[in-house]
């Protein structure tokens, strides 16, 4: 979540697609991004990987990102 944005935040990014059904992870600055959409915040990701994390500490992360995202998108009916 390098980004120049202040508060920068990992959201899911619903585009045009079919009836707005195309989805997409984004970072874009926390006050701009629609809250029922982030997925995690810079501060979360610093508080669970810390500083500089290493590739393990990164993979073994991922998974629950990803079933963040999964249970997202259901939630939405995608």
């Amino acid at each position: 979540m390098d980004s120049s944005a202040e508060l920068p935040v990992l959201y899911i990014n619903y585009g045009p697609g079919d009836g707005g059904t195309e989805a997409e992870l984004d970072v874009w600055a926390a006050g701009l991004v629609y809250q029922p959409d982030i997925v995690l915040t810079h501060a979360t990701a610093l508080d669970q990987l810390g500083e500089e994390p290493n590739s393990e500490t990164i993979a073994a992360f991922l998974p629950k990102v990803q079933k963040a995202v999964d249970q997202m998108i259901s939630v939405r009916g995608m």
